[in-house]
């Protein structure tokens, strides 16, 4: 278990480092982006990764029970170990939680199929975490001709490794940094990600914006 420290009103669990480092930027710099107001928090990691969410998100949290408001627990549906559709796995874990305790303030979100899919949208800030200049059409065009990215597929398959295979022709790689700059520069506002767009809507529902000011792209 993980022992409770300064209490948080919103407290996230994720399965690992670099999609720790995403959420944290998010919260921190892009929350005009993201239609929010500013909010305690605090992102844990589960030490388990993905199958560790999906099974034993209740014990890493138990701790926390009455120091946080409100629970999020986010995590790949690839290497999560379930065959289940990612909406029952959702419903599941979220079932789990709300039976000890976290009824009714806890969101279960399961990325299909993994976190990296959220680099491939049209986003120039996204480009610029790639370190790629010749615009989204030709990396589309590039990745086509590899095989990593189907001429009728709305995304690339496999995000991570049409992911690392751009990194690798920068001389960069998929690390904390790489999320850190994603995070930091990504447009928001024509994402389309059931998981993202999830993410999106419950902090939305959760920590409103105190304005109705324009929000930035």
């Amino acid at each position: 278990m993980t022992a409770p420290e300064a209490s948080a009103g919103l407290l996230v669990l994720v399965a690992d480092g670099l999609m720790k480092q995403a959420i944290e930027i998010l919260l921190e710099k892009r929350r005009r982006a993201l239609g929010i107001r500013e909010t305690r928090f605090r992102v844990l990691r589960h030490h388990e990764a993905d199958p560790g969410c999906r099974m034993n998100s209740v014990e890493i949290v138990r701790p926390h029970l009455r120091s946080a408001e409100r629970l999020l627990v986010l995590f790949d549906y690839e290497g999560c170990g379930s065959s289940e559709a990612p909406e029952k796995v959702e419903r599941s874990v979220e079932a789990d939680l709300a039976r000890n305790g976290w009824k009714d303030r806890s969101k279960v979100i399961v990325i299909v199929p993994e976190l990296e899919t959220w680099v491939w949208g049209p986003s120039e800030g996204a480009m610029r975490a790639l370190g790629w200049r010749a615009g989204f059409p030709a990396l589309r065009s590039d990745l086509a001709r590899t095989g990593l990215w189907p001429p009728g597929d709305s995304k690339p398959p496999d995000p991570k490794k049409a992911a690392e295979w751009v990194l690798r022709r920068r001389r960069k790689s998929l690390d904390a940094g790489f999320y850190r700059a994603l995070a930091a520069g990504a447009n928001f506002r024509d994402c389309r990600d059931p998981a993202f767009c999830a993410l999106r809507d419950t902090l939305r529902e959760w920590y409103p914006a105190e304005d109705a000011a324009p929000k930035e792209s």
